[in-house]
């Protein structure tokens, strides 16, 4: 890591420290502020004492030269998880971040019901390798959705990776077939309805004039049969964003049964397919993408 803007320019990373060296003199605060994403996440390491430098504590106004060391210790442990239970397929996987494609029918968190969980998978697998993590997924995706979803090992880095959703700063892109021929083959359409809670339905949102801003990029990869399949980036983050988006246009995804959608032996035809996040600790992009699904090689075998 070069760029003179990064408070460090060289990091080393641990299952139970991440090490960096200052790019510059500068304020301790300075340093943590930029590392961990916000000056609460470096007020409460400094607090906690998990800041050093030369074994020694760090404080908020403590003086850095360029390339002293400054550690930082992770609060984590391995999670008390069955290592022989059931396990997610992995994408991409370091001491800081866990990628996953995940199936059907799965949700990513709790919901008080004691079914089986995204998360509880992740912290099956740590615990199958005996490594730490505080596992926290960076986004979700609903039950029936399926594909790539991405966790935070390091609580000490969530407020980064929140900072990337919060300001739209992740590229996720998805796999839909929709009813209908949508016209815009091979270019970007750019859907912008507002996005409300249905008042009729508590289970559905809608686009409405008081809905909150939503922006989806669409793109028509093929067409068969009266149906259309997509390439749709999510520019925000509403909830059923993708799905309101479209069933409003008129073209339901296929297996939407809540918003309009034809019954499909595959259920619903939605695959969170790539994503682009920046790094939490090297600041590098890693772009990072699933396999396409059988279900959407059928059709694409199909044409």
């Amino acid at each position: 890591m070069s760029d003179a803007s990064f408070a460090w320019d060289h990091f080393d990373q641990h299952t139970d420290t991440a090490v960096v060296r200052s790019a510059r003199q500068q304020l301790a605060g300075e340093l943590a502020q930029d590392l961990l994403g916000s000056k609460a996440a470096a007020r409460r390491a400094f607090a906690t004492g998990q800041l050093s430098a030369d074994g020694r504590a760090l404080q908020h106004n403590d003086q850095l030269a360029k390339d002293d060391a400054v550690e930082l210790r992770l609060c984590r442990a391995i999670p008390q998880a069955d290592p022989n239970g059931p396990v997610p397929d992995v994408i991409y996987q370091d001491p800081f971040l866990l990628a996953v494609d995940k199936p059907a029918g799965l949700l990513v968190h709790g919901d008080g019901s004691g079914a089986d969980t995204l998360t509880a998978q992740v912290e099956c697998l740590l615990a199958q390798q005996r490594l730490p993590g505080a596992v926290q997924a960076v986004q979700r995706l609903d039950a029936q959705t399926t594909g790539l979803v991405i966790f935070s090992l390091a609580q000490e880095f969530q407020p980064f990776l929140d900072a990337q959703v919060a300001g739209h700063n992740m590229r996720k892109r998805y796999l839909a077939v929709v009813e209908g021929r949508m016209l815009s083959v091979q270019t970007w359409t750019e859907l912008t309805g507002p996005i409300a809670r249905d008042r009729h339905d508590a289970r559905r949102m809608r686009v409405g004039a008081t809905g909150k801003p939503a922006r989806t990029r669409v793109q028509v990869l093929s067409q068969h049969k009266g149906r259309s399949l997509l390439l749709v980036e999510l520019l925000t983050g509403r909830k059923h964003q993708i799905r309101v988006h479209l069933a409003h246009e008129g073209h339901p995804i296929l297996g939407d049964s809540l918003y309009g959608g034809a019954p499909c032996r595959d259920g619903l035809m939605l695959h969170a397919c790539s994503e682009r996040i920046v790094h939490p600790l090297t600041r590098e992009v890693i772009e990072l993408e699933t396999p396409i699904p059988e279900r959407f090689k059928r059709f694409l075998e199909a044409r």
